[in-house]
């Protein structure tokens, strides 16, 4: 999984504000640098942009699935010759940036991904059809910044060495593992 931005791992965001706030700014901080040297390696970065949000027909953790399963089918592929790093904040971020468990951190999760759009990456890749706020938000961030905006299936139709169908299935299996021993029994994602 060496092209998954490196994770900023966390056992617990504690129960009090002043740990919550150390832990938000070591993670930015952590984000900020792994970016800064993943672009020096002349990777292409992506950032996958999917809904996050329950609604009626989708929990939490069926978003975080299916922007799962995008990320392991592109895992590893070469754009233009170079090969693409993903960053999936349905992984990176939510584990810090719970807005389930902690509402009031949404503003700031969107302000850091938001930050991280104009600053690193040079493709945002949009999941499934259905465009959430929060999407918006970051589709927006990326055209004024000049940020290549595009679809999913029009994305991998421009790669090269896409990952074969057990190298996807392994890659899912690896972040679903990797999501549910962070998150626990409340956002599981059953295989």
């Amino acid at each position: 999984m060496k092209y998954l931005v490196p994770l900023f791992q966390i056992d617990l965001l504690g129960k009090w504000e002043a740990a919550r706030d150390k832990i938000w700014r070591d993670a930015e901080d952590h984000y900020e640098q792994a970016l800064k040297e993943i672009k020096k390696d002349l990777s292409h970065l992506v950032y996958l942009c999917a809904p996050l949000k329950p609604t009626k027909e989708k929990l939490i953790q069926d978003h975080i699935a299916e922007a799962i399963d995008a990320a392991s089918q592109i895992l590893g592929a070469k754009y233009n010759g170079k090969r693409i790093v993903l960053f999936v904040p349905h992984i990176h971020v939510f584990g810090i940036y719970n807005e389930i468990i902690y509402p009031k951190v949404r503003e700031r999760a969107i302000k850091f991904n938001d930050l991280l759009i104009r600053e690193h990456f040079h493709t945002l890749v949009v999941i499934g059809e259905r465009i959430s706020e929060g999407m918006a938000s970051e589709i927006g961030q990326a055209r004024k910044n000049g940020t290549e905006v595009v679809k999913m299936k029009d994305f991998k139709r421009r790669l090269k060495d896409l990952p074969n169908p057990e190298k996807t299935k392994t890659s899912y299996e690896r972040m679903v593992k990797l999501h549910n021993k962070i998150h626990g029994s409340e956002f599981l994602i059953k295989q």
